[in-house]
């Protein structure tokens, strides 16, 4: 038996520096060696022997990137180094002069960094392993995240040597990541910095594991460190397998100006949110002479990059409900320029919000599009005389009541029937990155839902028909309606792979779906056969990165009659409700429903092996990397190692090549 033990125990040790290490390659060196399939079964069978060894788990496992549903109360922390702030400026000319003090100090070099507009993040390490994870808070005092951080794919839970080391970075969501996570769970975020510091406050870790979140280190302590200048600091901590960014530059000061230049210009391009430079002695020594006041380092400045804001006056104050139902306010503005645009509009996030900027009708507000997908109202200059908005109890729609949502941050509307989110729902389902119908943007949407032609999804695919009525509509003519309805016949072709996010249903984006369809559940069919089963959210939980929240949604989702309805209406329209791998001939008779299939050994037909567990997808099977309590079978080939002693051990179905060929009906 102790034998065993140590065998399970040494397996685990080897799947957690394995997926480490593949970790690293991945999210800091940018050269991933595995699929991301193969990285999940790695993953898994972790996941799995955790699950049956619990005394063996270990402290830092990289299966805490999934998080968890517990609340935490964020116990506070006292730095054990001062967590300070930058002295700064708009004037490059003022961080030259700058940079000429430091010199007549006897600074020879500069570093030069992207100063990340993001929430700061303090990791400590002890003896390699990461030990906490503590926000800036004060300065001297912070929260502790360490069970949010945990969850940041690109932190190392382990360092590459037994080290202790304090690194400050910051935590940050690139503009790509920010809008593939609006799009997939109908959020409404105005911009990535917000997302990133109100996810490290998160309650349920589980929730952050959602949010693509990144770090990056900025500055660093180590113990015994020999290093004499900040590039060769930060250096260091790369190697070790912290993030740090590319970008990064050392000058001296006469092309100090050009460098700062250099960055300005490629400012734009900067993939994530950046406010500025932060400019900072290379010598240590002379860092150390330097010191630092009680607020800032006298080392270290940071030139901020000129805002766009413009300031203008509030006009009135609406709000709106989305298709998920979030109701979100947001102000009307005199018309004012602001990076290159005239804008009418600015998000105010939510009711919390509000409360705490003082906004109301007839304030004098500054308006930003720095960083921003859309204009938002940063400042109150004036709070003007008008009265203390007060946000809507019901929906501004439908008139139901509206509820808190469970973060107690959003307020939702609740009923199914709701226009404004009917309303949306069809725009989100029209929209270019789902079913991208030609012709029936929002305006064309709203016209044909305020005349009674769209009333639901299903009604796009009954415009056809009603061709002549959509001429005589104002505005529309012959040509128009003919680019609708030649729109709405070609998405007919969309893949399902598109069709089943754009019906926008709740914690049902884009990349649940490849989820779901890379797991065997490729069709609407099998979804809604899935959803039915009574070991539904058993079934569920086999799948790495679908979690209990996302599973109940489907579950509850996809049992709904109204759902169902819609389904059916969409296959009498014609639409894709099979992904592409069960299109190329008959369908696939789903015979390994609810089963769990694990592989071992080598075999002549499937060569990689991972080509038999397709096969298992295929018709409706879910895989799994190791065998377990819940396996129910193992495909087994010559050469076949511990896996199958244990499913003999278990009694899980144990099937030769010969046979599962002929299961599968191949020759």
């Amino acid at each position: 038996m102790a034998t065993r033990k140590s065998q399970i125990a040494r397996r685990m040790r080897e799947l957690e520096d394995e997926i480490r290490h593949h970790q690293h390659l991945y999210y800091v060196k940018n050269q991933a060696q595995i699929s991301d399939r193969d990285f999940d079964q790695l993953l898994e069978e972790l996941q799995v022997l955790e699950r049956e060894n619990p005394a063996e788990v270990s402290k830092d496992s990289p299966t805490r990137l999934v998080g968890s549903d517990l609340d935490s109360d964020f116990p506070k922390f006292q730095h054990s180094i001062p967590v300070l702030s930058l002295a700064n400026t708009y004037s490059t000319g003022e961080a030259l002069e700058w940079a000429q003090r430091m010199s007549e100090e006897g600074a020879k070099q500069f570093s030069v960094q992207w100063k990340i507009d993001g929430a700061t993040l303090v990791l400590y390490y002890e003896k390699g392993a990461l030990i906490r994870a503590v926000t800036r808070g004060q300065g001297q005092i912070g929260d502790e995240v360490t069970a949010n951080a945990l969850t940041i794919r690109n932190i190392p839970h382990r360092l590459h040597a037994k080290v202790d080391l304090i690194a400050r970075g910051e935590v940050y969501m690139t503009y790509a990541d920010f809008e593939t996570f609006n799009e997939a769970y109908g959020s409404v975020y105005a911009n990535p910095r917000n997302l990133a510091a109100g996810s490290l406050k998160h309650k349920k870790s589980r929730e952050v594991a959602r949010r693509p979140l990144r770090w990056l280190a900025f500055e660093g302590i180590l113990a015994k460190d020999t290093s004499q200048l900040d590039s060769e600091r930060l250096q260091r901590m790369a190697e070790l397998g912290l993030p740090i960014s590319a970008d990064n530059r050392s000058a001296g000061p006469a092309e100090l100006a050009t460098v700062i230049a250099e960055f300005e210009a490629k400012r734009d391009q900067a993939p994530m949110p950046v406010d500025g430079l932060v400019l900072k002695v290379e010598s240590i020594a002379l860092r150390d002479a330097l010191g630092a006041t009680s607020a800032s380092p006298r080392w270290a400045t940071a030139l901020k990059f000129e805002p766009e804001i413009a300031e203008t006056t509030v006009l009135d104050i609406q709000a709106a409900v989305g298709r998920t139902g979030r109701v979100t306010p947001r102000a009307e503005l005199s018309p004012v320029k602001l990076a290159g645009t005239t804008v009418s509009f600015a998000t105010l996030h939510n009711a919390d919000y509000i409360e705490r900027l003082g906004v109301r009708i007839g304030s004098r507000v500054r308006v930003s599009k720095r960083g921003e997908i859309i204009p938002a109202v940063e400042e109150v200059v004036d709070p003007g005389k008008g009265p203390a908005y007060r946000f809507p109890k019901k929906c501004p729609a439908c008139r139901s009541r509206l509820q808190r949502d469970e973060d107690a941050v959003d307020w939702i509307c609740p009923n199914p029937l709701c226009a404004g989110k009917t309303l949306n729902r069809i725009v989100f389902f029209a929209s270019r990155k789902m079913m991208d119908i030609a012709g029936l943007g929002e305006r064309v949407a709203a016209v044909l839902f305020e005349g009674g032609y769209l009333q639901s999804l299903a009604d796009i695919y009954r415009l056809q028909a009603r061709r002549e009525e959509l001429e005589e509509i104002e505005g529309f003519g012959k040509k128009s309606v003919q680019l609708l309805l030649d729109g709405i016949a070609q998405s007919k072709q969309q893949p399902f792979r598109r069709l089943l996010p754009a019906l926008g249903l709740r914690e049902v984006g884009p990349s649940v779906a490849e989820l779901l369809i890379a797991n065997g559940y490729n069709s609407m069919d099998r979804i809604v056969q899935l959803a039915a089963a009574e070991d539904a959210l058993a079934r569920l939980d086999l799948i790495h990165g679908i979690g209990p929240r996302t599973s109940e949604a489907i579950i509850e989702q996809f049992r709904s009659p109204d759902l169902l309805a819609l389904i059916e209406e969409l296959r009498r329209a014609g639409l894709q409700l099979e992904a592409a791998a069960t299109q190329k001939g008959p369908a696939l008779p789903a015979i390994f429903d609810g089963q769990s299939w694990c592989v071992t050994g080598s075999f002549e037909r499937f060569k990689p092996r991972d080509l038999a567990m397709d096969e298992v997808r295929a018709r409706g099977g879910a895989v799994v990397s190791s065998v377990s309590s819940r396996t129910t079978h193992l495909l087994a080939g010559a050469n076949a190692g511990s896996k199958l002693n244990k499913a003999q051990e278990l009694g899980v179905q144990v099937v030769s090549e010969a046979e599962f060929l002929k299961w599968i009906g191949a020759s």
